[in-house]
């Protein structure tokens, strides 16, 4: 927004209208006010595009977000059970390990058994034994020998075989719980490595989604600005018509006069070349007529103090607008606040109860009263030399345009009409229609 070529746009042509009395002399300045409206009510449809693109926007990645925080949880609830799945294989392996150390303890138990056996065997006269044991390299090789078999009862034979199957299943169950144990590791090497992703992707979202926030606040901000810049240059034009019709009628007025001037010229002299008699009349005419300016002047000045309800007194002083003396908010720039308010504040934001009395500064006249979409209820009070008060989004206005009104009479009450969030006198000064700072004058 180039509010700056805005003001100084609404300046100059405020200026041609003050001075300016000639019709063609001002409509320039009422089309380049037009132009510049329809230039704001561009732009105006252009950020509420925009709005409704970032606010679209918003809302997908909010949506998105929300699927991201899902699928997480899900992530996050089977590393949970994968955790607690590699727990129990652990807790399998250990116990799995102890019956294998003891399947083995109990093979081992049986061999030394078997030898005690075959040395009573041999002491029994039976050498065949002892060169089968000399002979095997292991227990392995004692318990496949045919030799070996053949000489044990069925009895030792089954159960060696047994205790030998025992061996080789407790061992297979321990490889199977192993292999479960490093591919769980390997699934939950994969979900942690998912669940970082997810988090940075989240992250990211998260600023995209603080992002949008803030451009959609600059935004509704703009559109803030605009809609004022609108509803000043909608008055612009309005003050600028009505300057054209009182134009007009003056032209119109001089126009009649200097017809009738022209009228009476000739009456005169008709009235010289007819007789000193016609001369009287032409006196009596013409002194019947100044006395009929004199009238209308007359009734001018009392139009101009009709629906007055002060003096209208301009003390070149000002008070203080309102009861509440706290400042919520200064001139200037500024951070928007709700999303709503404008970011170059150009008056103070006085907080103050709903319903409490608004004072005029000083003593002037009403120039402006009514209602706009971001202004609310408002009031502007001229008080001469250029200087203007503005009292905005109020609850109730008590004067109206026209009226004069006198230095702490009450014009209004506080109110949160417009662009507001919440119960305050917003109060701008303005020295040639540009904003100053009020503090400056109170």
């Amino acid at each position: 927004m180039n509010k700056r070529f805005l003001k100084i746009g609404t300046i100059a042509m405020a200026l041609a209208i003050s001075f300016s009395t000639v019709i063609p002399a001002y409509a320039q300045t009422k089309q380049e006010a037009q132009d510049q409206l329809e230039q704001l009510q561009q732009q105006q449809s252009d950020l509420e595009s925009r709005l409704a693109d970032l606010k679209a926007s918003k809302a997908d990645t909010e949506e998105y977000i929300q699927e991201l925080d899902n699928e997480q949880q899900t992530v996050v609830t089977k590393l949970q059970e994968t955790e607690d799945r590699i727990n129990e294989l652990e807790a399998d392996i250990e116990e799995t390990q102890a019956n294998l150390d003891q399947a083995e303890q109990d093979a081992q138990d049986q061999y030394a058994a078997l030898k005690v056996r075959i040395r009573q065997m041999y002491e029994q006269g039976d050498t065949s034994l002892m060169e089968i044991i000399l002979q095997a390299d292991d227990i392995s090789s004692i318990l496949n020998s045919s030799a070996y078999i053949a000489k044990i009862s069925e009895y030792d034979n089954n159960l060696l075989e047994q205790l030998k199957e025992t061996v080789q299943k407790i061992e297979q169950y321990k490889t199977d719980l192993e292999n479960q144990k490093s591919e769980q590791e390997q699934v939950k090497a994969e979900q942690e490595e998912k669940k970082a992703e997810l988090d940075l992707i989240l992250g990211q979202k998260q600023a995209e989604l603080e992002s949008l926030g803030l451009d959609i606040e600059s935004v509704d901000g703009d559109l803030c600005e605009i809609a004022s810049s609108i509803d000043d240059t909608e008055e612009l034009i309005a003050a600028i018509e009505e300057q054209e019709r009182k134009a007009a009628e003056e032209a119109k007025k001089r126009e009649e006069e200097a017809k009738k001037q022209q009228e009476q010229q000739q009456n005169n002299n008709s009235s010289s070349n007819s007789g000193s008699s016609t001369g009287n009349n032409s006196n009596s005419g013409s002194n019947s007529t100044g006395s009929g300016n004199s009238n209308s002047g007359s009734t001018g000045s009392n139009s101009g103090s009709t629906g007055s309800s002060g003096s209208g007194t301009v003390t070149g002083s000002f008070l203080w607008p309102t009861t509440s003396s706290t400042v919520t908010s200064g001139f200037g720039g500024r951070t928007s606040p709700g999303g709503i308010g404008s970011t170059n504040h150009q008056g103070i934001d006085i907080g103050a109860g709903a319903g409490s009395p608004i004072y005029a500064a000083d003593g002037g006249t009403v120039v402006q009263a009514g209602w706009q979409v971001a202004r609310g209820n408002y009031i502007v009070v001229s008080h001469g030399n250029g200087l203007h008060t503005l009292y905005q989004h109020c609850s109730a206005l008590y004067a109206s345009v026209g009226q004069t009104v006198s230095k702490g009479q009450t014009i209004a009450a506080v109110g949160s009409t417009g662009y507001s969030t919440g119960p305050h006198l917003h109060f701008e000064v303005w020295v040639n229609y540009v904003p100053v700072n009020p503090l400056n004058y109170l």
